[in-house]
């Protein structure tokens, strides 16, 4: 029986932080809270934007816990820094000048005896990594009112805010939608870029693994991968749905969403 590995990413902004402390300080308080209240940080670190900030959970292969302990960091830190009179921003576009805010979901696959079925050979990737990132971006458009729920949250979609455009995929390359960041030939993991820190953390991952699922039993085929610039023109990659009316039009014409 397989079993998938999931780990979240998420970022946000503590406004005016910068007031009453340097960003090492900050990062120390949100490792301090994180491990006194038992959820179980990979890092933690400032990001892009001005008093933007960053924070990475362990991988487990208790979804359930994943996506519990990602919801409890969001009300932890905002109680926390409440009471140094900070405001904790988990919106996906709070400043139209600043980077936006993504949740970001890390994933891999494992069989029964523990191996991660996403890798790369001498014969190229695994067949099981590929497909499964075939689901992924045959369902990404469809799943689109999952992973930006509000008519605000397509404003994080532009080249300025480190968000994805375009359907696509790749591997070191922050421009794409699935990312496979770089790690040992044998130990590969996707990196889906798309869902914006306001998104529902629950829904976000069931959808990732149902496009996995769907990916992986359906062998769909993921194309090339992008090495420069996804939003450009030349790679002639399918734009994201840009608004909520075209996100619901992709959903409601999809027959794979409606017998999930």
């Amino acid at each position: 029986m397989h079993k998938a590995v999931v780990a979240t990413e998420i970022e946000f902004y503590l406004h005016n932080v910068s007031g009453t402390f340097i960003p090492a300080q900050v990062v120390e308080i949100i490792r301090d809270s994180c491990a006194k209240s038992g959820i179980k940080l990979a890092s933690a670190e400032q990001e892009r934007g001005v008093e933007q900030y960053e924070i990475a959970l362990m991988p487990s292969p208790d979804k359930t816990l994943i996506a519990a302990d990602t919801e409890r960091f969001k009300f932890l830190i905002t109680e926390k820094f409440a009471g140094y009179g900070v405001k904790a921003d988990f919106s996906a576009k709070p400043l139209p000048n600043q980077p936006g805010s993504g949740l970001h979901v890390h994933v891999h696959v494992e069989d029964a005896g523990g191996r991660n079925l996403f890798f790369r050979d001498g014969d190229g990737w695994s067949a099981d990594l590929l497909h499964a990132i075939g689901g992924l971006l045959e369902l990404m458009n469809p799943c689109m009112t999952i992973f930006a729920p509000y008519e605000a949250s397509y404003l994080r979609f532009t080249s300025k805010s480190n968000a994805p455009t375009t359907v696509s995929w790749g591997t070191n390359n922050r421009t794409v939608a699935i990312r496979l960041p770089d790690r040992s030939m044998n130990n590969k993991h996707i990196e889906h870029r798309v869902a914006g820190s306001d998104a529902d953390v629950v829904k976000v991952i069931e959808a990732i693994l149902f496009g996995i699922e769907y990916g992986i039993s359906g062998k769909c085929n993921p194309g090339e991968p992008i090495y420069g610039d996804a939003s450009l023109p030349q790679y002639a990659c399918m734009p994201l749905a840009g608004n909520l009316m075209e996100a619901e039009a992709y959903k409601k014409d999809c027959q794979e969403l409606k017998v999930y």
